[in-house]
């Protein structure tokens, strides 16, 4: 194979690489208005999903977005990023989909996002968003510094950016608040 050949096919398998990528968003932005509009579909998604639909509201709504590999993440799901009276503002959004299993996250999974934002360091925040809710052991024990540093939020929250997505979308929604103000309200 020559290297004109070699260079064509790494064009193709990028563009292909593309189109597929530009497919899924456009899969994920449906799901995400089918959300807003019927809350239960949440039932019918899987985890994955769930974290690139997120990754859609949170791009449509102002945030700069990186969503993390599938399974090595580090232990959170996407970042988010944005810029608010010239400063930057970070967040690392760890999603619990767990409505098949019954399962709800605790304590051990709010440590593991509190000490992944610690690492981090400097203003980041951290928030866990849970389509099942959560124990009841969750807040047990949580000191100020981590409250501070963690936010927690459930379905409501998810379905909530949803609905903003949606009426963004539709151009009936508009921020009043700040988009950190935004993502944090509502959240424990």
């Amino acid at each position: 194979m020559s290297e004109v050949e070699s260079n064509t096919n790494v064009i193709e398998n990028t563009t292909t690489s593309s189109q597929l990528d530009v497919i899924v968003r456009t899969a994920m932005k449906a799901i995400a208005s089918e959300i807003a509009k019927n809350p239960r579909c949440l039932r019918d998604i899987e985890w994955r999903d769930l974290e690139r639909v997120m990754r859609e509201v949170f791009e449509l709504l102002g945030f700069t977005t990186e969503l993390t590999r599938s399974g090595k993440d580090g232990g959170f799901d996407i970042r988010l990023e944005s810029k608010e009276h010239g400063e930057t503002h970070v967040f690392l959004v760890e999603i619990k989909h767990w409505l098949a299993s019954g399962k709800k996250p605790g304590s051990n999974v709010l440590s593991s996002l509190v000490d992944v934002v610690a690492k981090v360091g400097g203003k980041t925040k951290g928030i866990l968003l849970s389509s099942s809710g959560f124990t009841r052991d969750i807040l047990n024990g949580r000191t100020e510094i981590e409250q501070h540093t963690v936010r927690i939020a459930g379905r409501n929250k998810i379905v909530s950016l949803c609905q903003n997505y949606l009426e963004s979308v539709e151009g009936v929604w508009t921020p009043t608040t700040s988009l950190s103000e935004m993502l944090l309200e509502g959240s424990d």
